[in-house]
């Protein structure tokens, strides 16, 4: 097994899982181990796949599912009118230009005043552990195919980009249901979404998007935390059997390891089911207006640049309740 990330490898992901930065993230690891094994996670990604589910020559992938529909019943649940960012600010750094790439989602500036003009160049680094950002479906393959079987050594190159599956499938927006699971330090499960269903009266379905929290306010995790909190492997049929839309987190989305293979809740959803990411979101205001509006369910919408070739873009998804 062989699993690859086009344009600028999320090395900050790597040492979470691998353990490279340490003995902590290794034991974090090695303890958040889901039940689900490389095997069973093989079968799912040929029995559970999308690939040419929407013709073959798709690019769009579970996008598709966001009908006009089912984007008009999104905005019906607007009543107040708030809207809230689901965003980290974007912290600047001084720098010069020209300075390398790195993978800590930095943003180097530099300011320029031309008379009565201020202007400004930028370079970000948004792959990573830090920025709210959106994966792009070119942006993993495994085995050396990207979604719906598209060859990944003739689509994505180092100086070219993503020739298909970029960042522009998205380019017209995201207006869809979103969905909060409020459920902090929860490695989430089957189980807990049964439970989260029963609890607040709503069903998860086609077209939604469906964002996790794990965070408390003050408390960030620990490096051996890592894989103790997010979307659990076992939750894979689910994501295909609901038909969700969109996938979000506060952290890169991982919920448990499975041995021998890399970031299986990336590959699989990305890969397998043809399903942008939202990572690193920032959900504690959105989980402050859900229980003043007591309700967990909003419109969503999600702008991503369209930026040309692009394996993903900074974003901003903002709630509207």
């Amino acid at each position: 097994m062989k699993t690859t990330y086009a344009i600028g490898a999320c090395l900050a992901v790597v040492l979470l899982w691998v353990g490279c930065g340490g003995d902590s993230q290794e034991a974090g690891a090695q303890a958040n181990l889901s039940e689900v094994t490389k095997e069973q996670f093989d079968e799912w990604m040929t029995e559970l796949s999308n690939w040419g589910r929407w013709g073959p020559d798709d690019e769009r992938g579970v996008l598709n599912l966001i009908t006009a529909e089912k984007a008009a019943q999104a905005a019906a649940l607007v009543e107040t009118g708030e809207t809230v960012s689901l965003a980290h600010p974007i912290q600047r750094e001084a720098g010069e230009a020209g300075r390398p790439i790195n993978t800590n989602g930095a943003l180097t500036n530099r300011f320029l005043v031309q008379g009565d003009f201020l202007f400004e160049r930028q370079e970000i680094a948004y792959h990573g552990l830090a920025l709210s950002h959106f994966d792009a479906l070119c942006h993993v393959s495994h085995e050396g195919k990207l979604y719906n079987g598209f060859d990944f050594a003739e689509v994505v190159t180092e100086d070219g980009g993503c020739e298909k599956l970029s960042v522009t499938s998205a380019e017209g927006g995201i207006v869809t249901r979103g969905i909060l699971l409020d459920l902090p330090e929860t490695r989430v499960t089957p189980a807990d979404i049964e439970a989260w269903e029963a609890e607040t009266g709503i069903t998860i379905g086609s077209g939604d998007a469906l964002l996790l929290r794990t965070k408390r306010p003050g408390v960030e995790p620990r490096p051996e935390d890592f894989g103790s909190a997010g979307y659990d492997p076992a939750l894979i049929p689910f994501f295909r059997e609901r038909d969700i839309a969109l996938l979000g987190a506060d952290i890169p989305q991982e919920g448990g390891a499975i041995p021998g293979l890399f970031i299986p809740i990336h590959t699989f959803t990305i890969v397998a089911l043809g399903m942008n990411l939202l990572d690193n979101l920032a959900l504690h205001d959105l989980a402050d207006a859900a229980r003043r509006h007591n309700r967990y369910e909003f419109m969503l919408t999600v702008e991503p640049l369209r930026v040309e070739r692009g394996a993903g873009s900074p974003v901003n998804p903002v709630a509207i309740f």
